[in-house]
């Protein structure tokens, strides 16, 4: 009889341990499992809080998004161009997708018209816009082919193809090489995390999840099984904050400036538009002094608002200084609340609608209107050099601004025509004189395969 009481003693603790560990287990699970439901759902809050004080909260796929491309005009819908979200490949989005999601359209830079401005090479950007497009036609054939542009262009685009996130595209050689760079920095980044030699706020992400053999077979899978998978979306939540983190670096850099930092070119009759930081990313070039901010005036410096900035108060003032024009016709301009974009848009039947009826007046009125709007257009500074080989200069400057911001790898130098080389020499020595030429020539080599090659760069037939 004891020997029974004593089986029975030994039973009951055996299966209150049993319990017990596996109770353990389950409620450090379901801890695991709140912990990461709650990141999530304070990182959809961020999201939300962003869209709200830096974006549209109203964004659909159907607005018209307006992009101005170092001077190139590109329009598409939204939704166009955020179609590669969710897709295989592009389950966290792009830095594309992050740019025309809604999330940030307050804070992106916007040139005299309002349009989005990028100054980013115009035809790869086209190209990516070209391949958004095709892909979002209907079909049973297989995915549109990669981005292409000019071979003299390919490293370019490769650039920014990795500067948007869009390196799981089925890729140019030039990018491939550099995904691999990328993938590689990544994998080194991951194991200093591990082992304690990089600092993140996001904790450390087990590889490996644990196993346990101590329950029945059944009860056994179930746990590990449940193990496996918050370490799976553990890994996922990590990837998502870290890449919103990255988003708005990304937003930040890329989009910083004022419009008044906007320059258009006049390269001798060719038209081109760029920024006041990269024309000075090489800071001892007669390119940087020419358009120092401190020192140039001519485009963009001037302390009083553009005619499309007025205010209706702005306006009225402007209306009364108008020789032959009543105080009483300058006053209904401030009781319709006309601004200056406004003003620029009233034509005849709009004056009348404001209430001027007299015949001279309005024509005194249409008269100024013509004058401002004439006045508002962008100012230009004429480049009396090849417009070619500025504009080569003009791609390298853009991609070693954004390495400086440390969103893209060191560029390679320009690829430029035998033909021209010897010009495109002469317009680099005159803007970056002596030793600063060599940034962007580097150290000229030999002949090989119809290219001379020089130091991190290639010059085509």
């Amino acid at each position: 009889m004891d020997q029974l009481e004593s089986a029975k003693k030994k039973l009951k603790t055996a299966l209150d341990e049993h319990e017990r560990a596996c109770g353990d287990i389950i409620h450090e699970q379901d801890e695991m499992e709140s912990k990461l439901l709650e990141r999530l759902k304070l990182l959809d809050e961020k999201k939300l809080k962003c869209t709200a004080e830096n974006g549209n909260m109203n964004a659909s796929d159907n607005d018209l998004i307006e992009i101005n491309a170092a001077g190139k005009i590109i329009a598409a819908k939204r939704g166009t161009l955020c179609q590669l979200k969710g897709m295989k490949n592009f389950t966290k989005g792009t830095r594309f997708e992050a740019l025309f999601s809604g999330r940030w359209d307050k804070k992106l830079l916007r040139d005299g018209s309002g349009r989005i401005f990028f100054d980013v090479h115009g035809d790869c950007f086209q190209a990516i816009v070209d391949y958004l497009n095709e892909l979002a036609i209907p079909s049973e054939d297989k995915r549109p082919k990669t981005p292409t542009i000019e071979d003299d262009c390919k490293p370019i685009l490769a650039q920014y193809m990795m500067l948007f996130g869009l390196t799981a595209i089925p890729q140019i050689p030039q990018l491939k090489h550099l995904e691999k760079r990328r993938r590689q920095r990544i994998s080194s980044m991951r194991k200093m995390r591990r082992i304690g030699m990089l600092a993140t706020e996001a904790p450390e992400v087990n590889s490996k999840s644990p196993e346990d053999d101590r329950f029945a077979k059944e009860i056994n899978e179930a746990i590990n099984e449940k193990w496996k998978s918050l370490h799976a979306l553990e890994e996922e939540v990590t990837s998502l904050e870290e890449s919103f983190k990255d988003e708005e670096h990304f937003i930040g850099s890329l989009s910083s400036g004022d419009k008044k930092d906007i320059i258009t070119l006049n390269v001798s009759g060719t038209m081109m538009t760029t920024t006041r930081a990269t024309l000075m990313t090489v800071e001892e070039s007669v390119l940087a002094q020419q358009f120092d901010d401190t020192k140039w005036t001519e485009q963009g410096n001037s302390n009083s608002p553009k005619v499309k900035e007025w205010t209706p108060e702005d306006v009225t003032n402007r209306m009364k200084s108008i020789e032959g024009i009543p105080d009483v016709v300058a006053s209904m301009f401030c009781e319709n609340e006309i601004n200056g974009l406004e003003l620029l848009a009233l034509d005849r039947d709009g004056l009348k609608d404001i209430g001027v009826t007299r015949a001279g007046t309005i024509c005194l009125l249409l008269k100024e209107i013509k004058t401002l709007e004439q006045k508002s257009q962008d100012v230009s500074t004429l480049i009396e050099h090849s417009p070619y080989c500025f504009g080569k200069i003009l791609d390298y400057l853009r991609l070693k601004q954004l390495h400086s911001q440390k969103l893209i790898k060191e560029p390679l130098l320009p690829i430029i025509s035998l033909a021209l080389i010897e010009r495109f020499e002469k317009v680099v020595k005159y803007y970056f004189p002596g030793e600063t030429s060599t940034t962007i020539l580097g150290h000229c080599g030999e002949i090989v395969d119809d290219y001379l090659v020089s130091t991190k760069s290639r010059y085509r037939t």
